[in-house]
């Protein structure tokens, strides 16, 4: 009689124990789906937040919804999910809802009228009336070699952080920022396609929900407060004396203005900008130590960087301008100004003041010795100004180059004061390779279908053994 019982009792807790472990497990899981840590372990940080990023993100006062247009098997949703997930982590008021347009087509549909979404793998940030679509080509850099032989593209490089973040603050941006290009001195056309226009530069802006405007100083009364930024990209002819005034009442009231300007070029901006500590230079900055193979010392290569938040993030990056000239702080310095250069020569480097000569020599006493900066910044309370010694490295057929997009890129964010933008770039996608001799192969091969299957087998055979004795 007394075995049922026991019985009994040993099955009450055998159910008990496993009512408990399963409520444990359970409260494991709550818990642990509310307070977790995430790693990524990826050599480049693939879904590891920048600075910049979780600033932006911490700065979020009203929700922002996020849709996600993509297929499950597309060769991007893995990275935009985990990404995403880091972006909710950071802030909950973004609210993330993924579509798959094949599968959910009456939503997909519904959404694509709502959000005017022409095409499949588009991501829309929105916040109130306020929307930015990013496309498949802005978050990732494609390989296309392997279509020649009638495979896929590869992702060469996840531009996602850089999208999502710039998509954030655009959306969460309580006024649009305008920003002036210069016209009528000969400058690079703002919406030429040709390799010397600046359509490039001018589409990087709009996808940062910055308005642009090609505009002829000359027949403007004054600037409009509501002007962000003056760009000046390349002029071949002098300022008229009303341009020059509109500039400096500008920069007095705390504007800001972004100059490329070209060696052997005459302006009318040197008085402007002698004022605001900045002294041009009327010679071509040569570098036989980081002279390009077969061409012209002229072509410079600059490695070398000051300490500024344009230039931070750059201290591994090269920059590439076809011809430039010396850019350097003004001495005497003019009072309450802070004026840093950029980017320099090496030591090696030299301000060439014989401009019509072809074979580059340094003449002590009479050229710019070097290191040579041929970019300053200078800021004076809320106005800030940026000057680079050549224009042609912004331009379509130069812009991607090394870190040409990165230089003009920290100068347009630094000057509109969006910092937390400055070196947020795109991921490299690894390929990492195995290649295996014939011999190794072999070994490998062997090692798999042989040696390790018998070895299980010998165990298992001496395990059975032990058992029969």
């Amino acid at each position: 009689m007394a075995r049922p019982g026991r019985r009994l009792l040993a099955s009450t807790n055998a159910a008990a124990t496993l009512a408990l472990l399963g409520a444990l497990f359970i409260l494991v899981n709550f818990i642990a789906s509310r307070r977790y840590a995430r790693a990524d372990l990826s050599r480049v940080k693939l879904t590891a937040l920048s600075d910049q990023t979780v600033q932006a993100l911490q700065a979020l006062e009203e929700p922002v919804r996020v849709i996600v247009f993509y297929q499950p098997a597309h060769r991007l949703y893995g990275l935009v999910k985990d990404l995403l997930d880091e972006y909710q982590r950071v802030a909950p008021k973004l609210q993330v809802e993924f579509v798959d347009p094949e599968r959910d087509i009456a939503k997909a549909r519904q959404l694509a009228k709502d959000f005017a979404i022409e095409s499949l793998n588009v991501v829309v940030f929105q916040s109130g009336d306020r929307r930015k679509p990013l496309s498949d080509t802005e978050l990732a850099d494609y390989d296309y070699g392997a279509m020649q032989l009638g495979g896929e593209p590869r992702v060469a490089a996840f531009k996602g952080e850089d999208a999502f973040t710039s998509a954030l603050i655009t959306v969460t941006r309580q006024a649009s920022l305008l920003v002036w290009f210069t016209t009528g001195h000969g400058e690079k056309a703002l919406d030429a396609q040709e390799p010397e226009g600046l359509s490039s530069l001018n589409e990087m802006l709009q996808q940062q929900g910055i308005s642009t405007e090609a505009v002829t100083m000359a027949e403007r009364p004054a600037i409009p407060p509501e002007v962000k930024l003056i760009v000046i990209v390349g002029p071949a002819r002098r300022f008229l004396d009303h341009e020059l005034d509109l500039l400096q009442a500008y920069l007095q009231a705390d504007g800001r203005l972004l100059a490329l300007l070209d060696p052997l070029e005459e302006t009318g901006l040197d008085g402007l900008l002698d004022r605001w500590g900045v002294a041009l230079g009327r010679d071509i900055v040569v570098d036989p130590s980081r002279q390009l193979p077969f061409v012209s010392a002229a072509n410079l290569l600059v490695t070398d960087y000051t300490q500024h938040p344009i230039v931070d993030k750059m201290q591994t990056l090269v920059t590439l301008f076809p011809m430039a000239r010396s850019v350097r702080p003004a001495q005497p310095a003019p009072e309450g100004l802070s004026v840093t250069p950029l980017a320099v020569t090496s030591p090696a480097g030299w301000g060439e003041t014989r401009t019509e000569i072809d074979a580059f020599k340094f003449d002590e006493g009479e050229d710019v010795k070097g290191p040579v900066p041929i970019a300053v910044a200078a800021e004076r309370q809320a106005g800030r100004l940026v000057v680079i010694g050549d224009s042609d490295f912004a331009m379509n057929a130069q812009l991607g180059n090394a870190g040409n997009r990165d230089l003009v890129r920290g100068a347009l964010y630094w000057l509109i004061e969006q910092e937390q933008l400055i070196g947020i770039g795109p991921k490299p996608i690894e390929s990492i390779r195995l290649n295996l001799t014939a011999p190794q192969l072999n070994r490998v091969f062997w090692f798999s279908f042989l040696a390790m299957p018998g070895v299980v087998g010998l165990v298992g055979v001496g395990m059975w053994l032990a058992r029969r004795q």
